[in-house]
């Protein structure tokens, strides 16, 4: 089994500038630098393809490739497909479907600065056991037991038998934090979406699975990591 590493990252982020490759918690590189050295723990992908639109994240991925992992893809993206009124399912079914033939997409994205090696390599390993089971795929998820209404009433437990249980025995619900994906390129292209019929919900812990979408988030994030790694986290 084959397995193909997919990093995108386009160009003109709109709410947190030069959001690839800031510099972040250390790195000159940002979280491109960071996300690439995890990923250059992780032994079982045979390749690391950065797909962008983006110069300075293609000649970084360049650089990387050359002096630390050769693993690295720089691919240029068609403009078309990097653009934020793109749709998900056309980047899917039109872009990346068409990458590879028949090897193992594994995707995830720089904007998970805490999920490292250790976890991509628990991620593959899963991802190889369930598939003799009932799974055809992988997709990182966030548990939550928490007091959760729609519509006036609770959403996840009923109140009219106990007003306030226990949050342990409250009905999880499943977040799908996108930090990883896991599908053969064939599934996908006969599914035409990331997740196949049957996902395996690869359980993360919430201070794993955080990801940046704002510039107060890159801040704290990127305090965070500094006080993390100070007091031992390994996190590369």
């Amino acid at each position: 089994m084959t397995y193909t590493g997919f990093v995108p990252c386009r160009a003109g982020s709109e709410r947190v500038k030069n959001k690839n490759t800031r510099p972040f918690a250390g790195f000159g590189g940002g979280l491109l630098e960071l996300k690439l050295r995890q990923l250059a723990g992780v032994p079982e992908l045979d390749e690391i393809i950065v797909s962008s639109n983006d110069d300075i994240v293609l000649s970084f991925a360049h650089a990387f490739a050359k002096c630390v992992d050769e693993r690295v893809i720089p691919l240029e993206r068609p403009d078309e497909y990097g653009v934020s009124s793109t749709s998900m399912e056309r980047f899917i079914t039109d872009y990346i479907s068409q990458l590879r033939g028949d090897s193992v997409l594994f995707w995830t994205h720089v904007t998970h600065p805490f999920v490292h090696s250790a976890i991509y390599r628990d991620a593959i390993a899963r991802y190889e056991a369930c598939l003799g089971g009932d799974s055809d795929s992988l997709v990182g998820a966030t548990k939550h037991q928490t007091f959760l209404w729609r519509d006036g009433k609770p959403f996840n437990y009923d109140n009219s038998v106990e007003k306030w249980p226990r949050s342990q025995d409250i009905e999880p619900v499943w977040e799908i934090n996108h930090a990883v994906y896991i599908i053969p390129f064939e599934l996908l292209r006969k599914v035409g979406d990331r997740i196949g019929d049957r996902p395996y919900f690869f359980e993360m812990e919430a201070r794993d699975a955080m990801d940046i979408d704002w510039g107060d988030q890159f801040r704290a994030m990127d305090e965070l990591f500094a006080a993390r790694r100070a007091v031992g986290d390994v996190l590369v």
